[in-house]
């Protein structure tokens, strides 16, 4: 589907006076344009090189200058062994309260995709209700899709009481924003602090078989007590990621 659509993109041809471009730029304008149109949608992922070469009328290696090019401009993002995605508004690094995982400089911090699954009244118990008490919560459940490459699974709890309109709100409003920000516009719910803690464990069993992981694979559990005005506590979140060798930058951040 994808590749035909990339094929009729280019048989709508390129604009006058373009056809003096190399093929590879010609290639590359095209998918760009499918983008653009919302042929081709954020997060989607293209067929392998080899399918795109047995479709569209171009070598292989002419295919991948034309997806590197789009890579260059942020239009797409390769991963080794995982493939090619149309990219997606990540959230900016300064925005990243949790999830700071570093890339392969040590320095600068990969991006982060968000999904939201469900928002909806927390019925399980945890380490949540210690910390909030004995109230009605709302859980904000997401997919943690770190550079689309490495993904988790987070679950955030909310006293009901200071969030109910929380509820009302589309999943998809929620996606690759900052959630305390939002938090703090929409409902007056201000973290001022958060205490980070990481322990090792056997990933739950949903957690583990959403990741595509084994029962009873080890992983991170990331937990995240958010702290408002005096100390009262205001939400609790934890995060599930399968082993990585990559670096968790951990510490309290503050507003």
């Amino acid at each position: 589907m994808i590749a035909t659509t990339l094929a009729t993109a280019l048989e709508d041809g390129p604009p006058a006076g373009a056809d003096r471009l190399p093929k590879y730029l010609l290639l590359s304008d095209a998918i760009a344009r499918a983008i653009h149109q919302g042929a081709l949608k954020t997060g989607e992922k293209l067929p392998p090189e080899t399918e795109l070469a047995r479709v569209l009328p171009a070598s292989l290696g002419t295919i991948q200058k034309a997806l590197n090019t789009l890579a260059d401009r942020g239009l797409l993002v390769r991963r080794h062994g995982h493939g090619t995605f149309v990219a997606e508004p990540a959230m900016a690094p300064q925005d990243l309260w949790h999830f700071r995982f570093l890339a392969d400089d040590g320095k600068s911090l990969l991006p982060v995709y968000t999904q939201v699954g469900a928002i909806e009244p927390a019925r399980r118990s945890g380490p949540w209700r210690d910390f909030l008490g004995n109230r009605e919560l709302i859980v904000v459940s997401r997919r943690i899709d770190v550079n689309h490459a490495y993904t988790g699974i987070s679950e955030l709890y909310l006293p009901a009481d200071r969030v109910a309109g929380l509820l009302h709100i589309a999943p998809k409003q929620l996606e690759n924003v900052n959630i305390r920000a939002f938090l703090a516009d929409e409902f007056n719910v201000v973290t001022e602090r958060v205490r980070e803690m990481v322990t090792c464990v056997p990933l739950p069993g949903s957690v583990a078989r959403a990741l595509g992981q084994p029962d009873g694979q080890p992983g991170l559990a990331y937990h995240m007590e958010g702290f408002e005005r005096r100390g009262r506590p205001i939400s609790y979140q934890i995060a599930w990621f399968p082993p990585t060798d990559r670096r968790l930058v951990l510490g309290e951040k503050h507003e």
